[in-house]
């Protein structure tokens, strides 16, 4: 029997999934990520420690009794995007890796908009718009605040790309990857155009060659197999940015299919064929399915609504504990409405100071509609940023979310699609695996991609006529509440330069 791995580098978890030769999903290791704050908006990483739980979970496999009786013909590898993870010449980490989440890079963006065409210019060539978490920012204010730092890097990577890298002792940065903030995607080749406008020509030399997610990145190194257990020499694929990986993982390849990764960000994606078709709201990246493109809606905070919600107002209690209290209630929360940012938001729209907030509480509101109003409120940004396109196409689900069943009937009532969840809880290291498969030369086809046994949520008549109906409100909401919370944000600033002035 043939198997492949899929290794999935996320933010909060690291993940080594085992898949048998038809992709289907057989054990999985996991590992938590810690995440550092050394300072406010400050989001960071040690790059060993992530290094030390991916072998920490391939190890876990490599002691599988199903690999004592079969072949693991080749790894893949799929990862949070964004950030900068820097290695110096002797191939050690430079510094703790800034995440996808850190907002340090914020303080550029007022300066640079202020350049007459230059976001719409950066949109056309690498499809995002100025916004803190892109790579391309993070370096620049890197190289403006500790220059002494790149002076002594030798590659800038992404995520999988440093575990790559200890894997195989190969340094390569990927195509999915690298185009959120770096590469002409038109011409699928790093953008030297981006870097000169960012002042940042100077650090192309930190960029290793570039390969496609299908690409054959290396073998594993005699060292990094005597770290994990696994055979010497496995083949190991360039893989993808985890939305991508995702999208392959759950077979959303065709052009207009639309998916939305329940998790730490609760990303919404729409398959294209082409970057005409891509919205200007928000930014595209590559698929890892050759020759499509993906218009990303990354929300800044998804899940963590719920952590918080669960955590303040339900005493930590299950999804299935939650389900039977928050289903009694009829949609709308009875007037409660919930604006699920966190953390400010990107997408559909961009504001670093937005927050999340109830509206409507009145006397009659209990916990229960507090909590149904905060599913809602996640359910409703998916309506959002999806509202620009044609209604009733399916959408896939995946994530950690899908073990609400509750919350997947309330999207697909609030959406009006049909909802579509595949039984694989690992797409980002199923689709890894894919690509592992199509580096040996194994023929993938589009119709093979679709996972078995997939559940379906109907949208509710009724209850989609009543979340129609009540849209507009939360969509009202979070526009006029632009100014609102810029105005809070300007007072709490003058609010802490006082205090430091006392």
């Amino acid at each position: 029997m043939d198997y492949f791995i899929g290794i999935d580098v996320g933010t909060s978890k690291t993940k080594s999934v085992l898949f048998d030769a038809r992709f289907n999903q057989l054990e999985v290791a996991s590992v938590s990520n810690r995440t550092l704050t050394p300072a406010p908006g400050h989001q960071e990483q040690q790059m060993e420690a992530l290094w030390q739980n991916v072998v920490s979970t391939l190890k876990t496999l490599s002691a599988s009794p199903l690999l004592t009786k079969g072949t693991l013909r080749a790894i893949g590898l799929s990862g949070q995007g964004e950030g900068a993870w820097l290695i110096d010449k002797q191939g050690q980490p430079l510094r703790d890796a800034l995440l996808w989440s850190d907002t340090r890079a914020a303080s550029s963006i007022r300066e640079l908009s202020a350049r007459d065409g230059l976001e719409d210019k950066l949109f056309e060539l690498c499809g995002s718009r100025l916004l803190p978490c892109n790579s391309s920012l993070q370096l620049r204010w890197l190289q403006q605040h500790q220059p002494e730092r790149l002076n002594d890097a030798q590659w800038f990577f992404f995520a999988k790309d440093w575990i790559r890298f200890r894997l195989t002792g190969r340094a390569n940065l990927e195509r999915t990857d690298a185009g959120t903030s770096l590469l002409d995607l038109h011409q699928g080749t790093h953008s030297d155009a981006v870097l000169s406008e960012l002042g940042i020509e100077n650090l192309r030399p930190l960029f290793p060659p570039l390969l496609a997610p299908h690409d054959l990145a290396g073998e594993l190194s005699t060292a990094a197999a005597a770290a994990t257990g696994l055979p010497a020499g496995t083949p190991v694929a360039a893989g993808a940015l985890d939305v991508s990986a995702c999208a392959l993982g759950i077979g959303a390849v065709h052009d207009g299919d639309v998916f939305t990764l329940l998790g730490t960000t609760c990303c919404t994606g729409i398959v294209c064929h082409d970057l005409t078709q891509v919205s200007r709201k928000t930014r595209f990246v590559s698929h890892a399915w050759q020759g499509q493109f993906l218009n990303l809606f990354a929300m800044q905070s998804g899940t963590p609504n719920l952590d918080w919600a669960i955590s303040h107002l339900a005493a930590n209690r299950s999804f299935s504990e939650l389900g039977a209290e928050i289903s009694a209630l009829s949609p709308g929360s009875g007037g409660v409405f919930y604006q699920p940012y966190l953390n400010g938001e990107r997408a559909p729209f961009y504001s670093p100071v937005a927050r999340a907030g109830f509206f409507g509480i009145s006397q009659d509101t209990t916990n229960a509609h507090l909590l149904r109003a905060v599913f809602e409120g996640l359910a409703w940004a998916i309506t959002d940023v999806l509202s620009d396109y044609p209604p009733g196409g399916d959408l896939y689900l995946a994530g950690g979310g899908t073990a609400s069943p509750f919350w997947l009937q309330i999207i697909a009532d609030c959406t009006g699609r049909r909802v579509i969840v595949s039984p694989q809880s690992e797409p980002g290291a199923r689709g890894a695996a894919i690509l592992a498969a199509m580096a040996l030369g194994q023929p993938v086809s589009a119709e093979s991609l679709q996972p078995g046994d997939r559940q379906i949520w109907h949208p509710d008549a009724r209850s989609h006529i009543q979340y129609q109906r009540l849209f507009p409100v939360f969509r009202q909401l979070r526009e006029q509440l632009l100014p609102v919370w810029q105005a809070r944000d300007d007072a709490l600033t003058q609010l802490a330069q006082d205090s430091a002035d006392l």
